[in-house]
């Protein structure tokens, strides 16, 4: 029997055996060869049993692993949903209280005024001068903001369509203790 019994080497074996199964010269079976054959096949059956019971396995770890990927998606998706709520609920409350700053031993809050930002409203009242045109295949019209933002920058007058202005967010600064 053989020492070393992975599947590569049994069928490796088989092969050998079956190499020396028949006497071309005199068209004999080798009564010996086909004994270690069907001596073999029981081992090369049971390990392709095994190596199916493998890979059942390495399947199940694989669909039990996707799952968790899932679930840590979601769970994901969840903490910057919550993450973004109390990002808000803490913006709202400083706004509201008109607080800037808050320094404690572990951090500084802060609320900063972001850059000066352009929101489309509603394209169609736009007035033409406002609009970038690109030609790649079909002409495309829309909105140019940055003229928008130094119209009214400049003016002080808000472009119909559009709203120019500055919203603020929270900057959290963490202190060297």
């Amino acid at each position: 029997m053989n020492k070393e019994l992975t599947l590569w080497s049994l069928t490796n074996e088989h092969r050998e055996l079956l190499s020396r199964l028949y006497d071309y010269e005199t068209g004999e079976v080798n009564e010996e060869v086909q004994a270690q054959i069907n001596a073999l096949e029981p081992d090369i059956t049971d390990k392709c049993i095994a190596v199916n019971k493998w890979i059942s396995k390495l399947e199940k770890d694989q669909l039990a692993l996707e799952k968790l990927e899932e679930e840590v998606k979601l769970r994901k998706e969840a903490f910057k949903k919550e993450i973004k709520f109390y990002k808000e609920y803490l913006q709202k409350g400083m706004e509201e209280n008109n607080i800037m700053s808050i320094t404690c031993p572990y951090f500084t809050i802060k609320l900063i005024k972001n850059p000066t930002s352009t929101e489309i409203i509603d394209e169609s009242l736009l007035p033409e001068q406002f609009f970038n045109y690109k030609e790649i295949i079909k002409t495309e019209k829309k909105p140019d903001k940055v003229k928008i933002k130094e119209h009214v920058l400049r003016t002080q007058e808000q472009v119909p369509g559009a709203h120019v202005g500055q919203k603020n967010r929270v900057e959290v600064l963490i202190d060297k203790i």
